[in-house]
């Protein structure tokens, strides 16, 4: 039985792996981004960093077609919902980013996002975030 889950947040690479061919997560990604697809993640939530994170490594690495293809996936997809950071989700940021010396702040927004919605579960290939009290990391399903 496969597991369902309500929301969760889904970080960068696993967005770039499903997208970029030579990315070493592809083949993680791709089954990720299917598991999502099909419905088994009911809404999956990022920030406008992980969403920036994205589609410039995508821009950069990729074609210029397939940064646009993420974008507006991300724009348009009823399952998926950008968190804009705003100045008090950036004062949540800040003593994490502070207290997290290895974390980027795109990992300190997913963080302050995950404590805002209330939100467990964290789709990443990241393993600095296991040691963040309360985030089951998931690199697979």
């Amino acid at each position: 039985m496969t597991q369902f889950y309500k929301e969760a947040i889904i970080d960068s690479p696993v967005w770039i792996g499903a997208f970029s061919d030579k990315d070493q997560y592809r083949e993680t990604s791709k089954s990720l981004f299917k598991f999502f697809s099909e419905g088994s993640i009911g809404k999956a939530y990022i920030t406008d960093y992980v969403a920036i994170e994205t589609i410039n490594y995508l821009l950069r690495k990729e074609k210029f077609d397939t940064a646009l293809l993420v974008f507006e996936l991300f724009l348009k997809s009823s399952k998926i919902e950008i968190i804009y950071v705003d100045e008090l989700m950036m004062h949540e940021i800040k003593p994490l980013f502070e207290k997290y010396r290895n974390l980027s702040l795109t990992d300190c927004s997913i963080i302050a996002l995950m404590k805002e919605k209330n939100i467990k579960t964290l789709f990443s290939f990241d393993s600095g975030f296991d040691k963040i009290e309360g985030i089951t990391r998931k690199e697979n399903v």
